[in-house]
């Protein structure tokens, strides 16, 4: 075929309208305007008038008066089981619709969380997922310096539960609490009894939680602004180690009150208020605008809603 008729096929595709396709088709399986309206839901005259667009549109007659009856022309005939298939598909893609039954559904979902809302949502979370939906499996993926942006588009991950940063905002998000930050010690810590002065808890060491390695931090920052220096021992990328460097070491961490007081209730740790005015900071899950009407990505941040409005 030469570039002229390519593009001038093209053009007309660009321009058919699909129910003349429905429309074509009905006469040619028929062979008859009369039973090809009928089967269409449109009025003879209607359908003769569809016909006389279609001669036009193909530059065919589509159908031959043959006698009293008509016949399909053999262009008609070359294209009635193609175009019969085709429009199959096309309805088949019109009325698809993903759906998502917890009971049946077998997928796998990515969340990516730092350890300590792990230890808060996952447990509860699982007993949920094995209530209803007892085939769905769970992967938790540490954060780290990656975007997370990147890997929610690449649908590596389906789900981010943490803090929105601003290297996130071009994700949707859905606040799920409010979260303050404590002081975390051993009990018997020398800075346990009497208020902590801001002079003391300056001079204490801390222990830092990085779980992105990221620079700088919001004690670190808080602490600058009133005239100090923060004292950082030891860095880590993970809460969860906490309870260890705490348990026997005159090292404080400054950390969420909901993980310190998971810490606090089963290891010999204290929790108190940090004697700085520090913001508090939203806790929320996110996911790529790319999957926001996925069915299945709809049940499983419903479900971890519900998990994290009873922690």
């Amino acid at each position: 075929m030469s570039d002229a008729n390519e593009r001038r096929w093209a053009s007309a595709l660009a321009a058919l309208d699909a129910n003349l396709l429905v429309a074509l088709d009905a006469l040619v399986q028929e062979s008859s305007v009369t039973r090809a309206a009928r089967r269409v839901g449109i009025t003879q005259s209607a359908m003769s008038q569809t016909l006389g667009r279609l001669r036009r549109q193909f530059d065919d007659p589509i159908l031959v008066k043959v006698g009293r009856s008509m016949e399909a022309s053999p262009f008609a005939l070359r294209i009635r089981a193609r175009l019969h298939a085709a429009l199959g598909e096309l309805e088949a893609v019109v009325r698809d619709r993903p759906t998502f039954d917890p009971s049946a559904a077998t997928q796998r979902f990515v969340i990516a969380t730092v350890d300590y809302l792990t230890m808060l949502l996952v447990p509860a979370l699982r007993r949920l997922v094995a209530a209803e939906a007892p085939g769905v499996r769970l992967a938790i993926h540490a954060l780290d310096s990656e975007s997370v942006t990147d890997r929610l588009a690449r649908g590596v991950a389906q789900l981010y539960v943490g803090v929105r940063s601003q290297s996130e905002r071009a994700l949707e998000t859905q606040p799920l609490h409010d979260e303050r930050l404590v002081v975390l010690l051993r009990r018997n810590h020398p800075l346990a009894t009497g208020p902590l002065s801001l002079e003391a808890y300056a001079e204490a060491e801390h222990v830092h939680v990085s779980p992105r390695r990221e620079a700088g931090s919001i004690v670190g920052r808080g602490l600058s602004a009133a005239g100090y220096d923060r004292k950082v021992a030891v860095e880590v990328p993970f809460f969860a180690l906490l309870p260890d460097i705490l348990g026997d070491s005159e090292l404080i961490a400054t950390v969420p009150s909901r993980i310190a007081n998971l810490f606090a209730a089963d290891y010999e740790l204290l929790v108190r208020p940090v004697p700085l005015s520090l913001p508090d900071f939203e806790v929320c899950m996110a996911w790529h605008p790319t999957f926001a009407a996925d069915p299945a990505l709809h049940w499983i941040r419903g479900a971890v809603e519900r998990v994290a409005s009873d922690s």
